[in-house]
């Protein structure tokens, strides 16, 4: 008879808590990751890649969504069918497009419950689901309307299956973890490593050869279930649309995906970043030695962490296929948070409350100044369009020309003949600094002269006048994009 999962996760001395308790603080944790997420839905402007979502969800039909997918993304299909059909009814505003990964990260609190509670037991369960409502990398995520949110909980999902199967097996078992994981896949390329590495624990542990029979059983109909995404991956792996990555160094990426993990993007203050990596870094070590002793349920949670984040970082450092990035292994953070949670339970209430509130606050902060969020491309341009709705718009910079075409609702032109026009400046983090500044002026059109200037969350706004119509035009000096007047 296998033993149950609280005689073997690293939790296996402390008693377990009456059902009712269990209940109660997982729907408190649950409540408290839906506050940090929901009403923070549509306060940030819609960012480079969310447009090219909110494009891709204004297709009219699934065979023109599909074609879409293959010409401008880099991931399956699953997040854009399903935000497609919510859309579609609610329409495609930034909270709209944003609902899914919210709901899939408040989700993920209670299902990273259930996914962990056989291999690390009952409380340091209910301790990383805690850690997972207030991590402040996966509540940015949760306002991002891309596969990430979505891919953390379909990943769940498949650990969840996966500790299932590792302790009964059943065929029922079997295929819930197959189905699972067919979705995990579906929903981003780097799922692959998450039910492959599941897989390989599944064969060194699982026994007799008939359980391991069970499990190649299963991992071919995963197979079989994710071959019609092949012709895809190589239509979206065929050009350059994610070769940036591998242009970042391999250890600046490193680098900032593990502080990412720790503490989120952009944290408004060092000494609370320093000291979230510090309690989680100490705690993870800990925690996974811990749990590593604690039997054969540990064993497989340490194996498969290792295998999802240092997998992809194995095939980025010797060449074959450099994708490692923080948004494509996010899949490993509440991997890593329920290794940690052992050490953090076992430690007392000090360490644990204590990382617990630098995350709260740190994803509180994030959320309300603007200094550490997206560019608010929605708040200047809607300022701009309220003084003059049919001045022309310059952008000194080119990247988010997509990002104020949909904001103001028209293309970019090669050039025009104007008399006034509004010159966009973006905010930039200088180097070393954390939050969002005004960036400095920028050369101005031949012939005009800036005669107002405002301040918009760190844009600056340059109404710039000539004494008569002149040519402003992409290429001159200061000037990549221009955008006619209303």
């Amino acid at each position: 008879m296998t033993p149950g999962p609280e005689s073997q996760g690293p939790g296996a001395e402390l008693l377990t808590w009456p059902r009712r308790r269990v209940w109660v603080l997982l729907t408190l944790a649950t409540l408290l990751a839906a506050a940090l997420r929901l009403p923070f839905l549509d306060h940030q402007s819609l960012w480079f890649d969310e447009i090219y979502t909110r494009d891709v969800l204004g297709e009219s039909s699934l065979a023109g969504l599909w074609h879409h997918i293959r010409a401008t993304e880099s991931t399956p299909p699953l997040y854009y069918l399903l935000a497609w059909g919510w859309t579609g009814v609610l329409g495609r505003g930034a909270a709209a497009m944003r609902a899914i990964p919210a709901l899939a990260l408040i989700a993920a609190v209670p299902v990273s419950y259930t996914a962990f509670r056989r291999l690390i037991g009952q409380r340091v369960a209910l301790v990383t689901a805690a850690l997972v409502a207030v991590s402040p990398i996966l509540v940015s995520y949760s306002t991002d309307a891309r596969s990430y949110g979505l891919f953390v909980l379909t990943a769940l999902l498949s650990v969840w299956g996966f500790s299932v199967v590792l302790e009964r097996g059943s065929r029922r078992d079997h295929a819930l973890w197959a189905l699972a994981s067919v979705a995990c896949i579906w929903t981003h390329y780097f799922g692959g490593f998450v039910v492959g590495g599941e897989v390989i624990v599944l064969l060194v542990l699982r026994s007799p050869t008939r359980g391991r029979i069970q499990v190649l059983v299963s991992a071919a109909a995963v197979v079989l279930c994710s071959l019609p995404l092949l012709p895809l991956l190589l239509d979206q792996t065929g050009d350059e649309r994610a070769a940036f990555i591998a242009g970042i160094p391999l250890r600046a990426r490193l680098t900032a995906t593990v502080r990412q993990f720790a503490m989120g993007p952009n944290v408004p203050r060092t000494w609370l970043e320093a000291a979230g990596i510090a309690i989680l870094a100490v705690a993870l070590v800990a925690g996974a030695v811990m749990t590593a002793r604690s039997g054969r349920m540990g064993t497989a949670l340490v194996s498969l962490t290792a295998f999802v984040f240092l997998a992809p970082l194995l095939l980025g450092a010797v060449g074959i296929e450099d994708r490692f990035y923080a948004r494509n292994v996010v899949a490993a953070v509440p991997l890593g948070l329920a290794l940690a949670a052992p050490a953090l339970l076992r430690l007392g209430a000090v360490p644990l409350v204590a990382y617990l509130a630098l995350a709260l606050l740190t994803s509180i902060w994030v959320a309300t100044d603007w200094r550490y969020e997206q560019l608010d491309w929605g708040g200047a341009l809607a300022r701009v369009e309220a003084i003059g709705q049919r001045i022309p718009v310059v952008l000194p910079a080119g990247l988010n020309e997509p990002v104020v075409r949909t904001y103001l609702g028209r293309h970019a032109v090669r050039s025009l003949t104007a008399s006034r026009a509004w010159i966009t400046v973006e905010p930039i983090r200088a180097p070393g600094h954390r939050a969002l500044g005004p960036a400095a002026s920028t050369p101005l059109p031949a012939g005009f002269a800036a005669v107002r200037e405002i301040d918009v969350h760190g844009f600056r706004l340059e109404l710039i006048v000539a004494p008569r119509p002149l040519p402003i035009v992409s290429g001159q000096p200061g000037v990549v994009s221009v955008l006619p007047g209303g």
